[in-house]
């Protein structure tokens, strides 16, 4: 119940931690206001329910995103993250929609959302951040698929969650989801109903079988190459320094998009500029090289020293528009 939704409402393998209320908002079922009413008529704490009220405001923003930026399902908001190189790897692409990357947790949310157009918000970020770090693949098509894919298909907040995974939105996502970890699977339960070729695993390996001895794939009936798909990128740390180092590239090559701090810079309709949040592993410096704290550690893939002063806050970082 919403009394929990704070505190459960990442996990996918748990039944009822989150409301399942976005296509009944989407097609006009469930008035918004009035489910922003029902919630503070609830009486519960605010530290129970802010962020379930948060994601209604940020349905919001999305829509007046959507009507500031009328392109932005399929043209970068920082208009000059147009020159960025995607990858055109369609199989890696083919393998990304149809839920055969070899990591089983991308794998289970995929599935999930082919045979029930619907996918847990906590999921598709990991999706999401799958294909943009890792894969290197233009968040346009990611857009594209879900929008296909989804029952609760939002032209605004999609392209405001895609923007944003895509680091071409108002905001940037700061952070980046392992998708090896399961942290919203802890009992392995979302990725054996979704992944059943794995289900005989234990729990310490089947969100990375790979890691697993031969003796328990063996037992689990698991061969990977066979009856589970090998791994479409074996180094991630090494992909993730690949886009990083692309985009960091690109921002060099538009030095009249990067002010004095770092930070992009965007126009708007009326032709002023103004600065975005712009991650700390993303800024750079006046010549076009990387801006780095003094000190700071090095870059371990969930890089990001928080906001600076002065940009425009899009306050969907957390690319959570949605009402889930």
């Amino acid at each position: 119940g919403l009394g929990g939704y704070e505190s459960r409402r990442s996990r996918a393998d748990l039944l009822e931690t989150v409301s399942r209320l976005s296509p009944y908002l989407r097609f006009g079922q469930l008035s918004a206001r009035q489910l922003f009413h029902a919630v503070r008529d609830t009486g519960l704490p605010r530290n129970q329910v802010k962020t379930f009220s948060r994601r209604l405001h940020w349905r919001d923003l999305a829509y007046f995103q959507l009507h500031t930026f009328p392109q932005m399902a399929w043209q970068p908001i920082r208009a000059h993250y147009q020159a960025y190189g995607w990858s055109c790897d369609t199989a890696a692409l083919r393998a990304w929609q149809r839920g055969r990357t070899g990591y089983p947790m991308v794998d289970a949310g995929m599935r999930c959302l082919w045979a029930t157009g619907w996918m847990h918000q906590s999921v598709r970020m990991v999706t999401a951040s799958f294909l943009v770090e890792f894969l290197g693949i233009s968040w346009v098509e990611g857009a594209g698929w879900f929008h296909d894919t989804l029952v609760d298909a939002d032209n605004a907040i999609n392209a405001m969650m895609w923007q944003n995974a895509g680091r071409s939105g108002i905001d940037q996502w700061n952070f980046v989801l392992s998708p090896e970890a399961g942290s919203q699977d802890l009992t392995g339960e979302y990725v054996r109903r979704w992944v059943p070729e794995l289900a005989q695993l234990p729990n310490k390996h089947i969100h990375a079988p790979w890691r697993a001895p031969e003796a328990v794939l063996s037992a689990a009936g698991v061969e990977l190459g066979v009856t589970y798909p090998n791994r479409i990128v074996a180094d991630l740390e090494a992909a993730r320094k690949g886009t990083v180092a692309a985009l960091l590239r690109m921002r060099a090559e538009a030095p009249e998009f990067n002010d004095p701090g770092g930070y992009d810079l965007v126009t708007l309709p009326s032709g002023e500029r103004t600065r975005v949040f712009t991650k700390q592993e993303l800024r750079l410096m006046g010549v076009g090289s990387p801006r780095t704290p003094p000190g700071a550690p090095k870059q371990s893939g969930r890089a990001g020293w928080g906001r600076g002063a002065g940009e425009v806050k899009g306050r969907g970082s957390n690319g959570r528009g949605r009402v889930s």
